[in-house]
């Protein structure tokens, strides 16, 4: 005769068994680490300006990708830009430069007009959609 304190042996125990080896295995996937996305977003296309130096010339081409009246407005969409790409954005501001607006988000420091469309160009591949070609000089 079977002692009855212990569970006997049948398909009750082989089902306690299976869900025992269930909840293990669940919780080993869970907790060791599991392989990298096999496919990841490729980082957006880069601009072939190079970066703005800390000294602008007197007069410049540019492009302009925003024009603002207050200085959140234009750092966000400095953030946004550089976000998709634009890696030498950056802002210029009315009291240096005759800008018609406060702020100003540009890309790119061009002697000639052709060559700031040409990079106009480049920055609707990136997909900024936002943007005209300006002359900007020192303010007085």
């Amino acid at each position: 005769m079977y002692d009855t304190r212990w569970p006997r042996p049948g398909p009750a125990m082989a089902a306690v068994a299976a869900v025992l080896g269930l909840v293990a295995g669940a919780i080993l996937g869970l907790s060791s680490p599991g392989a990298a996305p096999s496919a990841q977003a490729s980082a957006p296309p880069e601009t072939t300006v190079a970066p703005t130096t800390t000294t602008l010339p007197e007069e410049f081409e540019t492009v302009v990708l925003g024009s603002f009246n207050d200085r959140a407005g234009a750092e966000e969409r400095l953030r946004l830009v550089r976000s998709q790409g634009v890696k030498d954005a950056d802002l210029l501001d009315d009291q240096q430069w005759d800008l018609g607006t406060r702020w100003a988000v540009y890309s790119g420091i061009f002697k000639t007009e052709d060559e700031a469309e040409a990079h106009m160009q480049e920055l609707s591949q990136l997909g900024i959609t936002e943007r005209f070609v300006k002359s900007v000089k020192q303010a007085d």
